[in-house]
């Protein structure tokens, strides 16, 4: 197998060492497995485990991984593409990701590998078979955000439509950043997760007699729940975070909130935040719109976005629109994604 070296040439590295390095890799994740029925089983879980990595080696591209973490490459080029790496701070891109051989290598730290080094890499904590888990869940199912065993998927669809008696009995609350797959979904998103955890926790749900978790808004009637395949919520509502301040921006989701706080690095914002949740919860929320003197409105592009923008500014002459500066794009969101790879001009606030 061919490793790139780091002066741009490719060396040859025998199979036998790269094969022997990845049998080291993995026994030393595999030493707190307990021999509950003697060697054989040890073997055969051993067996087991490299032949799945070898299957998730061959047929998941490492770009590809990376992307589903929000991760792109700075530049490409025929054949492989250049990232920051993903797992330390730099200013110019030295992690290299051979498109041909699915390859990966670090030149800052002379480590490369598969798909399976790069998981072990980015994720230090993890064991070779909950690498393995990790790597299924973000690339063949949406299982992760179930409790339910990987091979017996959810299926899109299948949960309740976000309404107010939809069935959703909460479990449990806790702070973002206790669940991989919650940070990996806020990062594909754009996301960093300390601007996430001051308006946002996870949530554990029961629905039936299947558990979910997601990210979860509070609201005044209960919690507003997405993960990367479903939102809905267990009470309908809005959420308001009120800090004093006399202007209100208006957000139809939260990750519109959050991708707003990202723009603006948060500083100087002299804003309350309502976010709707949805558009039908507009007419209870107007006296708490009208308590404002200045009102901001960033709303979705799409049709119902943009009628209730409308209404809005026609009923109340303190509205002003600024969704018109990303309007080739659905929403804001959307926006901030786009524009993460260029140079960004903010959104701005009304005077």
């Amino acid at each position: 197998m061919k490793v790139p070296s780091g002066n741009g040439r490719r060396t040859d590295e025998p199979s036998y060492a790269r094969t022997a390095r990845t049998n080291r890799t993995v026994r030393t994740r595999l030493r707190g497995v307990r021999k509950v029925r003697g060697v054989r089983l040890l073997k055969n879980f051993y067996s087991e485990i490299m032949k799945t990595c070898k299957e998730l080696n061959q047929s998941i591209k490492i770009s590809d991984y990376l992307k589903a973490k929000g991760i792109y490459p700075s530049k490409r080029y025929n054949g492989y593409s250049m990232y920051h790496s993903p797992f330390r701070e730099e200013n110019n891109p030295s992690f290299k990701v051979s498109e041909i051989k699915n390859l990966w290598i670090d030149y800052g730290t002379n480590e490369g590998g598969t798909l399976i080094d790069l998981v072990l890499k980015m994720f230090p904590n993890l064991t070779v078979s909950r690498a393995i888990m990790e790597i299924e869940a973000d690339m063949i199912t949406d299982s992760i955000f179930s409790f339910q065993p990987p091979r017996n998927p959810i299926k899109r669809g299948t949960l309740p439509e976000s309404d107010g008696n939809s069935g959703i009995k909460i479990f449990d609350i806790k702070e973002l950043g206790s669940t991989l797959a919650l940070t990996a979904y806020l990062k594909s998103r754009g996301i960093k997760l300390r601007t996430a955890k001051k308006y946002c926790k996870e949530v554990y749900f029961n629905v039936g007699d299947k558990q979910f978790f997601g990210i979860g808004t509070e609201n005044e009637n209960g919690w507003a729940i997405r993960n990367k395949f479903w939102k809905g919520c267990s009470g309908q509502g809005i959420s308001h975070f009120k800090k004093g301040h006399q202007q209100l921006a208006i957000f139809e989701g939260v990750f519109d909130l959050l991708s707003y706080l990202e723009l603006e690095k948060e500083k100087n914002l002299a804003q309350d935040f309502m976010v709707l949740n949805s558009l039908i919860n507009i007419k209870k929320s107007m006296d708490i719109i009208k308590s404002y003197d200045s009102v901001v409105l960033l709303l979705d592009r799409d049709e119902g976005g943009q009628k209730a923008t409308v209404e809005l500014m026609g009923s109340l002459s303190k509205c002003h629109d600024l969704s018109e500066r990303y309007q080739h794009h659905k929403d804001l969101n959307d926006y901030w994604m786009s524009r993460q790879e260029r140079p960004l001009r903010k959104v701005g606030r009304s005077r």
